[in-house]
């Protein structure tokens, strides 16, 4: 038995390969790791039993000893 989408082609889309000007920042694999820390993000996937807020304080001190110097979080950590 087939499924409904499974007979269509599907096509493969990528982005183009362009230069990042320096005026704007770094290529990713070219930034250091406090860089990563400070301008990246995280995914959590939190446990159930624990509230959102309590979840991003923990992550938050785990950041903070990496250097981070600030976090929060967007949208809801509940499911």
């Amino acid at each position: 038995m087939k499924l409904p989408l499974e007979s269509l082609k599907h096509e493969i889309s990528s982005l183009r390969e362009e230069e990042t000007d320096s005026r704007y920042g770094k290529a990713p694999e070219e930034r250091s790791i406090k860089e990563r820390i400070n301008y990246g993000f995280i995914l959590l996937d939190k446990p159930a039993g624990i509230r959102s807020k309590t979840a991003a304080y923990i992550a938050k001190n785990i950041m903070a000893t990496l250097g981070a110097k600030k976090m929060g979080y967007s949208g809801t950590l509940e499911h």
